[in-house]
């Protein structure tokens, strides 16, 4: 089996007042956030990895770089940052969804008509272009355990599409600092979700591989 840690970031100062916080907001871990990711190292042992990818934008950079260690070459690739919010990104989702309720879902999510509001990235773009990088990774890797660090809603489409489930909405954000875990049957390519939004501390390599 191909196993594939997914790690959201910790928490920035837009996760903290519930701002959108897109591929345009660029910001550093706040302290909170970088506490959320030492309990994390603390607890997930990075020694289990083989190769470790991540969303080159700070918050992920920063996160990827205190859970590896120094033990890995860190591979930044453009397909994993976040989705692009336009002309909303880093504003207050609550002032959104007072001007724009249609575009919410019942999670509180944006659904599929946000991006005619503002200028932003599709739900499709961003599953295409966070699939092209799947499929590289699943082609390139047999038998091998990949730590992949991103964001929230680019997780939560990558987990989606990878299941095949139509829907996004019937997935929920993961919490910041947070791992899910799916595994790749090596000759079908079949994804199978193991855990999805464990934090620590927690043991995050407990089922069979």
């Amino acid at each position: 089996m191909l196993n594939v840690y997914i790690v959201r970031h910790g928490q920035t100062d837009t996760n903290k007042t519930l701002a959108i916080n897109g591929s345009g907001t660029n910001l550093p871990l706040n302290e909170t956030g970088v506490k959320q990711v030492e309990t994390l190292r603390d607890n997930f042992n990075i020694k289990n990895i083989d190769y470790v990818y991540a969303s080159p934008l700070r918050r992920a950079k920063q996160t990827a770089e205190i859970l590896n260690q120094g033990q890995h070459d860190i591979i930044y690739d453009n397909r994993l940052k976040e989705m692009n919010y336009g002309n909303w990104d880093g504003q207050s989702a609550a002032e959104i969804r007072s001007r724009y309720p249609q575009v919410f879902d019942e999670l509180g999510y944006f659904n599929e008509k946000y991006a005619e509001y503002c200028d932003g990235e599709s739900y499709e773009h961003l599953a295409a272009r966070l699939m092209n990088f799947w499929h590289d990774l699943v082609d390139k890797y047999v038998n091998k355990s990949i730590l992949i660090v991103f964001h929230g809603t680019a997780s939560r489409s990558m987990i989606q599409n990878v299941l095949q489930s139509p829907d996004i909405t019937k997935i929920g954000e993961a919490q910041n600092a947070s791992v899910s875990k799916v595994s790749v049957d090596d000759q079908s390519k079949k994804a199978f979700l193991r855990y999805y939004n464990r934090v620590a501390p927690g043991n995050f390599f407990d089922t069979v591989n």
